[in-house]
């Protein structure tokens, strides 16, 4: 997906930015992965035959939403974070460098996964295969959200965080709707109502008490899978600490029945189906803004995630 964001570098400073974790080991290949929608990443080869993938952050000055402010940090720190616990398949970062000094952005370096991502092979697989895959996933992120945190909210900005979730949640949300209005992007629902609607669930929020890591973003494209099992979750960037029916396996909107199986919550009370309608919300306002802010090459990203707001927003008012 060609995007705003990405921070594509020549083949010179790329064998620079190689240089400084892997010398005297050189750069003698590279190659794009075209996969990402946020960061630009590459598969590099070194003059070992080993490979590496490396990550670029938007150059600076790039416009991004607020939500996506120092998210490289966020992504090395919860990539350390997961690779201490058994049983969480992650890649492990081999280098991350955010002096600036070799270009103009931070970067890092992780290790390549075995396998693809399920995203291009799920068409391939049988109906078993694939459920197998989605339980196992559940049974992964079980253990993401088992890793408590220090308080709720994004890692790396401190003026959205705080011991409470309910205020934490609000102010998050609250930002993507002025995001909308910076980007003059029409989300098609009311926000006042929104938030006066918000403000009267808030005890369903109170609910939630222990701070948790939550990838958010473990969709199809970032589940890696070889010979049928998962061998991978890439993609820590969006990564909040949070309610763990945040996660977008979670959401109402889809059918994540498999998941939920191997996660071992199959069922949802009257207030947790609330709060995930809520998260419905906050995904789709920040999906809907995505055209906007990264200027894609199609508007499909809107018409999709502002027609479904519209829908979710509706359930909420009822």
């Amino acid at each position: 997906m060609e995007s705003l964001t990405k921070n594509r570098q020549d083949k010179e400073t790329l064998g620079r930015m190689a240089a400084k974790f892997f010398a005297p080991l050189m750069m003698t290949d590279c190659e794009e992965l075209t996969e990402g929608y946020f960061n630009v990443a590459y598969k590099l080869c070194l003059s070992n035959g080993r490979e590496v993938i490396l990550k670029v952050a938007p150059p600076a000055g790039a416009r991004i939403m607020t939500c996506e402010k120092n998210i490289m940090r966020s992504e090395v720190q919860a990539m350390e974070k997961v690779s201490a616990v058994e049983g969480i398949p992650a890649p492990k970062v081999l280098g991350f460098d955010e002096s600036c000094q070799i270009c103009e952005a931070p970067y890092f370096f992780m290790e390549v996964l075995s396998g693809r991502s399920l995203s291009t092979v799920k068409d391939t697989m049988t109906a078993k295969a694939q459920r197998e895959v989605y339980e196992e996933t559940g049974r992964i992120i079980r253990r993401v959200n088992a890793i408590t945190c220090p308080c709720f909210g994004y890692p790396e900005q401190p003026a959205f965080q705080g011991m409470e979730w309910f205020p934490v949640f609000r102010k998050m949300l609250e930002a993507g709707i002025r995001d909308a209005a910076a980007g003059q992007v029409d989300l098609k629902i009311p926000t006042g109502e929104l938030l006066r609607l918000l403000e009267k669930d808030r005890d369903v929020f109170a609910e939630v008490t222990k701070p948790c890591l939550v990838h958010w973003d473990c969709w199809d494209g970032n589940i890696f899978v070889e010979s049928e099992r998962v061998t991978g979750i890439i993609d820590w960037e969006r990564c909040l600490w949070a309610d763990p029916l945040m996660e977008v396996n979670f959401r109402t909107y889809g059918d994540n029945t498999w998941f939920r199986k191997g996660y071992g919550w199959e069922q949802f009370t009257d207030s947790e189906y609330r709060r995930a309608l809520w998260y419905d919300i906050y995904l789709l306002i920040l999906a809907s803004l995505e055209c906007e802010y990264r200027q894609y090459n199609t508007m499909d990203m809107y018409r999709w995630a502002a027609g479904l707001l519209a829908e979710q927003f509706g359930k909420l008012a009822l």
